[in-house]
């Protein structure tokens, strides 16, 4: 008989991590601004990392580049915004993960997020309403959603107390983000939630995992992460040695001093780096 539980966690690795802190980072550093990364500014004309036409031309100069600060944006307001999509980009994005590896994680949460910005630009548009701000990672989420949906439609997961296929939680969201978007169309923004960006990133994740974009290569899948970690510790690797060369030539230059001139002839800092200098040689013998 195994006593293998039926339900796990899934694991936390290096991409989702990253997204996961950034996310997290960006959504404190917006509630210390009282909104100011996500909300109207008052006397700019702009929005700081929002998304929306006017935001592409307006507003403390990030223009296109708001197409990426979105996706990490929450509005403080709303904290359950960020909850449920952090667990969406958990849960699903381990699973993109462990196919697409860290560096394919990041483009297609990247390109999902871009997708749904186009697709709410063009209701945006259609509908008159330019100025309507985008935040929030659901675009990039939904990417995570369909691709991990397409790839393993039988995997079993809960809604609410019920198991289903993840094909069948992935449909019955995009049926519903089909016609809210649909509504959303007819009526205007009223609801507050952008459900063309949803289903932008969806087709993203839902095309991305047909046509095998994003997949990782060898040197790709686990070296992402530890090239930048092995280039850290490379520079300070190199930054010890210099500062370790500098010492050397320093204590040399003061050693040749005492020997011209005599240790009266030292300076206070030069004392006390000589003093240093002996301590450390005395702890190393």
């Amino acid at each position: 008989m195994s006593l293998e539980p039926r339900f796990r966690f899934p694991p936390f690795p290096p991409a989702i991590r990253f997204l996961l802190v950034v996310n997290v980072a960006v959504f404190v550093l917006n509630a210390l601004l009282a909104g100011r990364l996500s909300d109207p500014a008052s006397g700019d004309g702009g929005f700081w990392f929002a998304f929306s036409w006017s935001g592409l031309l307006e507003g403390y100069g990030l223009g296109a580049l708001r197409f990426l600060s979105y996706q990490f944006t929450h509005g403080f307001r709303d904290p359950m915004h960020l909850l449920m999509n952090m667990l969406v980009l958990w849960f699903f994005g381990s699973m993109v993960e462990e196919r697409l590896g860290a560096r394919g994680t990041i483009r297609l949460y990247l390109a999902g997020g871009v997708a749904g910005a186009l697709l709410h630009l063009g209701i945006a548009a259609l509908q008159g309403e330019a100025d309507v701000p985008l935040v929030g990672a659901s675009g990039a989420c939904y990417a995570f959603l369909l691709w991990a949906a397409c790839q393993s439609p039988r995997a079993t997961v809960i809604l609410f107390v019920f198991p289903i296929p993840l094909a069948v939680l992935a449909g019955l969201l995009v049926a519903i983000g089909v016609y809210s978007t649909f509504v959303e169309f007819a009526t205007g923004f009223a609801g507050g939630v952008s459900h063309g960006a949803h289903i932008g990133g969806a087709a993203l994740g839902a095309l991305a995992q047909r046509r095998g974009w994003f997949r990782a290569t060898d040197d790709d899948r686990d070296g992402f992460f530890a090239a930048i970690v092995a280039r850290w510790h490379a520079h300070q690797r190199e930054r010890r040695l210099q500062s370790r060369l500098d010492q050397e030539l320093r204590l040399d230059a003061i050693l040749t001093k005492v020997k011209e001139s005599g240790i009266g002839s030292l300076s206070a800092g030069e004392r006390r780096f000589l003093e240093r200098s002996s301590e450390r040689a005395r702890k190393g013998s």
